[in-house]
């Protein structure tokens, strides 16, 4: 009888490869989900991606939808010795400005003292306006007196501080400082030693309060700082020093020369405020850019109707992968085109010449990006560039181009109702169900793996106990053979 043999292990079958191969049939489930999984993710990358390309359109038209933003203008001065100015959407015109007195504030300085803390001052009183501070053991030091002052500045307007002039004996020196430059005051020391003598500290006034004084097209301007604003609608007027005279005019002890009866005269300096076509040029740019970058890349999702997406060789070189293709008829993309596309055809009724974006030479394509024609837009911005504002950013109570394509793109990119927040919340949801399913699932895989390993087991078991029941009668039949031989 011929030997029965077996290959491998008692069956010979590969048995770790069967199961290896079944289980990847049972995990076929698991891969779905960790396919969707990851499908979900890259969508969330894709809505990503539109949402950097709407803040970026966003940005560009935060810049053109107040009014301010977008009738820029750049100033220019004859000379800018006396003061420097700068434009916000101040309207085009020419100023003939001086500056005959600068705002400062009044300063008192006292005699010297050796030390900040001893107590130098006896007894006694210092009166500040109609104020009397009480000096006794308490406050009688530098410091003390200091911080006296300081408790009561909001009644006063008066602030204490010390500096140290940096002598060797006495440097120590109490500074009274006004709060404003209409803030004037007395300020005197009244005080004794222990032995009732008269303690001599005076105070000495080293600067008048005074307020700025600045002629616009002769008309007299009063401040109380060297900043000016709202003077002329728009600039604001930084005032640096006065301007040169050019006629000394007769003085007045103790009248301020722009108080004498015949006050000098100043020289003026020619400020000429004028449209900076060049910034809005750009600035309306910047946004037929930021337009057409989110057109491309919705368009890019199309690839086999002639759009383009970054190639392997590009994406390899540091360009962005375009997940623009998992979205493709996807409703809120689709959405969002329709929105962006409606407001570009918006007709703004104002008061000016200007009421859709075409005047200004931006023109849609068939591919839904935009065209730019620059000729167009210069000749808008020569002839009629007040007018431009009214049709961005709106005229009264009308909201302009801008202003429209601002609200709607504040919801869409908006971090809590946005577009993008939306798809989060929804990729969240969906991805800690998924999670759950194969929380749930693995067990049931890895016990369904030990049964099988438990069952091919088992089948070898039995296979080798046939395998030696096998060897056994062989062995038995061999016997018996030889005995039958052996009798004949």
């Amino acid at each position: 009888m011929a030997e029965i043999t077996f290959g491998g292990l008692a069956t010979g079958l590969p048995t770790d490869d069967i199961v290896t191969k079944l289980m990847e049939i049972e995990r076929l489930p698991l891969d779905r989900l960790e396919a969707k999984k990851t499908g979900e993710a890259d969508r969330l990358k894709a809505f990503g991606q539109l949402r950097s390309r709407l803040d970026t359109l966003r940005s560009a038209v935060g810049a053109l939808n107040i009014t301010s933003e977008v009738r820029t203008s750049s100033i220019q001065l004859s000379s800018e010795t006396a003061f420097s100015a700068v434009s916000s959407g101040a309207s085009t015109g020419s100023y003939d400005v001086a500056v005959s007195q600068l705002a400062q504030v009044q300063k008192t300085v006292s005699s010297a003292a050796y030390s900040q803390s001893e107590a130098l001052f006896g007894t006694g009183t210092l009166t500040l306006g109609d104020t009397v501070i009480t000096i006794d053991s308490s406050n009688n030091s530098l410091l003390g007196i200091q911080s006296s002052i300081n408790e009561i500045a909001e009644t006063t307007g008066v602030r204490a501080s010390i500096i140290n002039d940096g002598s060797a004996d006495a440097p120590y020196r109490l500074v009274l400082t006004g709060q404003d430059a209409e803030t004037s005051f007395g300020a005197a020391f009244d005080l004794t030693d222990a032995n009732g003598d008269p303690l001599a500290y005076t105070l000495t006034q080293t600067r008048a309060a005074q307020q700025a004084v600045a002629y616009v097209d002769g008309i007299k301007v009063v401040s109380n700082s060297n900043i000016l604003t709202g003077v002329v609608s728009g600039v604001t007027l930084n005032l640096n020093q006065t301007s040169a005279t050019t006629y000394a005019g007769t003085p007045e002890n103790g009248v301020a020369p722009t108080n004498w009866a015949d006050p000098p005269v100043y020289a003026t300096t020619l400020m000429t405020v004028a449209p900076d076509t060049a910034a809005l040029k750009e600035k309306i740019t910047a946004f037929v850019d930021g337009y057409n970058g989110v057109m491309d890349w919705i368009s890019s999702g199309y690839v086999e109707f002639g759009a383009s997406a970054p190639t392997e060789q590009e994406i390899k070189n540091g360009a962005e992968e375009s997940f623009a293709n998992l979205l493709r008829g996807d409703s809120a993309v689709n959405s969002v085109k329709r929105q962006l596309q409606s407001m570009l055809s918006s007709v703004i009724d104002n008061s000016g010449p200007l009421q859709t974006l075409s005047q200004l030479g931006i023109a849609t394509q068939r591919d839904g990006s935009l065209n730019l024609n620059t000729t167009t837009l210069d000749n808008a911005l020569k002839n009629n560039f007040n007018d431009i504002s009214k049709l961005l950013a709106g005229e009264d109570a009308t909201d302009g181009v801008m202003k429209k394509f601002n609200n709607a793109l504040f919801d869409l990119t908006s971090t809590t109702g946005g577009l993008y927040a939306a798809k989060k919340e929804r990729y969240d949801a969906a991805v800690k169900r998924i999670d759950l399913s194969l929380l749930r699932m693995e067990p049931l895989i890895a016990k369904k793996e030990k049964t099988l390993r438990a069952q091919f087991s088992a089948m070898e078991q039995l296979v080798s106990g046939m395998n030696n029941q096998s060897s056994f009668l062989t062995q038995q039949m061999d016997l018996l053979s030889n005995m039958m031989i052996g009798k004949r």
